[in-house]
């Protein structure tokens, strides 16, 4: 028989009385490190998710409840923690006396609407259930209770626990995970296999599992990871039930922390490949660093890329802390429903418990094999510093070389034409009247003005040059 005829038979056989749907939408109201102007968008995502649901449901005299059900404003978001809905619009007959919840009535299901801040997270808790005394319903009930909210966007995380009283002879018809696939093959309108549910007993009762990771863009445009965690809890009896419900309030913030402990688990490991490849960089550029030319540009750059190394180490350190305190919450919730209850809770999140603990030990290790990046670019900045401040001083020494022989040769040049003026005179004189021109002592020939001219160039570069060194040599403090 296939697995589709098995699941119809278990439709046709298994009746289940006050079917309900407990379901938790979990928003950051400010993520790890965003700048404040992510509140309002965040807000807005939540927002829209509280209408979708709202859009679909009623008061009891039949007013939409799309037309009241309103966030407070955003000013006012300023407490802790507390209830969110402006219930100034909000009809009396959807409300009671020191209750922060919204009481709706469609057809046979009831409602129960709560939107709260448990610190920096947005919390819509919605409760849906068709009351035991309509009888005995089908599975496909769930389908009709998580209308238009099993497809809701999610960002930190959602669970939907599908509850109902099922007595235990019934579950002698058909396996416990075919008849969990069932339930929520109604509730999410896709087919979910029974070998997909992990089966659970809390109460004395079955409660199975079902997740599974959604890829979410938060609002920094960085793929992350949230769950979007479903259960099936099959009460044996009607005092299954009310001693179950006595745990929910517990459930709704241990599950807080569940969903955190995993967003933020998804942030550390995306932060972590990020900062491993910037190690490795510069773990590349220290073994490297004879090979490579290091000059003032590299030097700037270094300081800012170590700058964003350790804001990136610091962050992953808040993750830490971050999971670190969740994960103390969600040991917390799990005692006191253990102790209430008298009996341990689901395999499921015990397990979890250990997983986070060793999501805790991987994050300390990677914190510790980083570490040593922050001295890496410490030691290079100083070694390109070394570096860079030693060829300055090699070119600022072949500058004042350059500039010292340029000063010879102004030197030389000026004292050569300065001596020039003076002897050229005298030497053509003298040429023209002692050799040249003996023979007419009152006129000076061209011949004579040549020869003049060439004797006072040869004795001007030489005693240009002469004057130069001597000047070169003074200012350097060098000797002849």
């Amino acid at each position: 028989m296939s697995n589709n005829q098995n699941l119809s038979q278990i439709q046709n056989q298994i009746k289940i009385t006050s079917p309900t749907l407990h379901f938790y939408h979990y928003v950051l109201r400010n993520g790890l490190n965003e700048p404040a102007e992510k509140l309002e968008e965040r807000r807005d995502f939540f927002s829209k998710n509280l209408h979708e649901i709202a859009s679909h449901l009623t008061s009891k005299s039949g007013k939409k409840a799309a037309d009241f059900v309103r966030l407070t404003p955003l000013e006012k978001d300023l407490l802790l923690s507390g209830s969110l809905l402006d219930l100034t619009q909000v009809p009396d007959e959807c409300k009671k006396s020191n209750s922060d919840r919204l009481y709706l009535e469609t057809g046979t299901r009831h409602s129960r609407l709560a939107v709260r801040r448990l610190n920096d997270t947005y919390l819509l808790r919605f409760t849906s259930y068709i009351p035991s005394a309509e009888g005995q319903r089908s599975l496909k009930t769930f389908a009709e209770l998580s209308e238009h909210i099993s497809n809701l966007p999610i960002e930190l995380g959602q669970t939907a626990i599908l509850a109902g009283i099922i007595p235990e002879i019934d579950y002698q018809k058909a396996d416990i995970t075919k008849i969990a696939a069932e339930c929520l093959t109604n509730y999410f309108g896709l087919e979910i296999k029974p070998e997909q549910v992990i089966e659970n007993e809390f109460l004395g009762s079955p409660f199975c599992v079902y997740w599974q990771p959604v890829t979410v863009k938060n609002f920094a445009q960085v793929s992350l990871t949230s769950i979007h965690l479903a259960a099936v809890f099959l009460y044996k009896d009607p005092e299954t039930e009310k001693k179950a419900n006595t745990f929910y309030n517990i459930l709704q913030d241990m599950l807080l922390s569940y969903h955190k402990i995993n967003f933020f688990r998804s942030q550390s490991l995306v932060l972590k490949e990020i900062l491993s490849q910037q190690y490795e960089k510069i773990e590349n550029s220290a073994k490297d660093y004879a090979q490579k030319t290091w000059n003032k540009e590299s030097l700037k750059a270094l300081p800012q890329e170590s700058l964003e190394y350790y804001k990136g180490l610091s962050w992953f350190s808040d993750q830490q802390k971050t999971i670190a305190v969740n994960l103390h919450n969600y040991r917390e919730c799990l005692k006191q429903i253990e102790q209430y209850s008298q009996q341990p809770m689901p395999q499921f999140f015990r397990d979890f418990q250990s997983e986070a603990e060793y999501y805790m030990q991987q994050i300390e290790t990677t914190i510790g094999f980083l570490s040593p990046g922050l001295q890496l670019y410490d030691k290079l900045m100083l070694s390109v510093q070394t570096q860079v401040s030693i060829d300055d001083e090699k070119l600022q020494t072949q500058q004042s070389v350059q500039q010292q022989k340029l000063g010879q040769l102004l030197t030389g040049s000026c004292a050569a034409i300065a001596i020039g003026q003076i002897l050229n005179p005298a030497i053509t004189a003298t040429v023209s009247q002692n050799y040249i021109d003996k023979d007419q002592p009152q006129q000076i020939s061209v011949s004579s003005l040549w020869v003049g001219a060439i004797l006072t160039i040869i004795l001007s570069v030489l005693s240009g040059w002469l004057v130069s060194r001597l000047v070169y040599r003074w200012f350097t403090n060098q000797e002849f």
